[in-house]
């Protein structure tokens, strides 16, 4: 199997996640955010991750990835049923994170981004209006509204278990640990002692580094 993606990309780190939990090998193939021909071609849009399960036989969504792996590989270990308040915690933080993401992002040393071209292409892609998304680099609002939500989840985890190669897994696992590697680019966050210890074991157990040496 081959599994096409972007490290930046939340979606992308949950389908690795998979892999790892699985214990089953994947080739990891990354594209440049430019390179528009390769996914229209795998699977007719511009988006990853896209699994090649077969010779050229595709599948995209990061949820319907992690499924047909669980599903297929193995004892099913994805079962339990979403835990509502993470659920509902995950959304609050995808309704801004973008905002602070984007301009970091481009600006860390991710595969996507390897060309000049590539690094144009997200600007404009992501900033149509040509505003500039730059300018959320700082906002202190939205600094503020991240560092909350890391607060609120410090109590929300407190009884939660660590992601656990012997336990049964819920996709809250896979949502909540793509949301915190994204929010580990923000450089000057503070993370309570519950939340850091699960980012972390997170990030070992499934040998996905977070982003806290390049944060900006």
């Amino acid at each position: 199997m081959k599994l096409y993606i972007y490290e930046h990309c939340p979606f992308c780190v949950m389908t690795k996640m998979v892999f790892v939990l699985k214990n089953y090998p994947v080739e990891v193939a990354y594209l440049l955010y430019d390179d528009v021909q390769t996914p229209m071609q795998m699977v007719g849009r511009k988006l990853l991750p896209v699994l090649e399960y077969k010779p050229n036989v595709f599948m995209s969504e990061s949820k319907d990835i992690i499924q047909f792996i669980d599903q297929n590989l193995g004892q099913p270990k994805v079962i339990i049923p979403e835990v509502d308040e993470i659920t509902d915690w995950v959304k609050g933080v995808e309704r801004f994170i973008y905002r602070l993401t984007y301009p970091r992002w481009i600006r860390a040393p991710f595969p996507e981004f390897g060309s000049e071209e590539s690094r144009k292409y997200f600007h404009n892609n992501k900033d149509p209006s040509g505003r500039g998304f730059m300018s959320d680099l700082a906002d202190p609002a939205l600094l503020q509204r991240a560092q909350r939500a890391i607060d609120d989840l410090e109590d929300i985890l407190f009884d939660y278990p660590l992601i656990d190669l012997e336990r049964d897994l819920s996709m809250s696992d896979f949502s909540l640990f793509a949301q915190l590697h994204s929010l580990s680019i923000i450089k000057g966050l503070v993370y309570g002692p519950t939340v850091d210890r699960w980012r972390n074991k997170a990030s070992e157990t499934c040998f996905i580094p977070l982003n806290d040496e390049f944060a900006n």
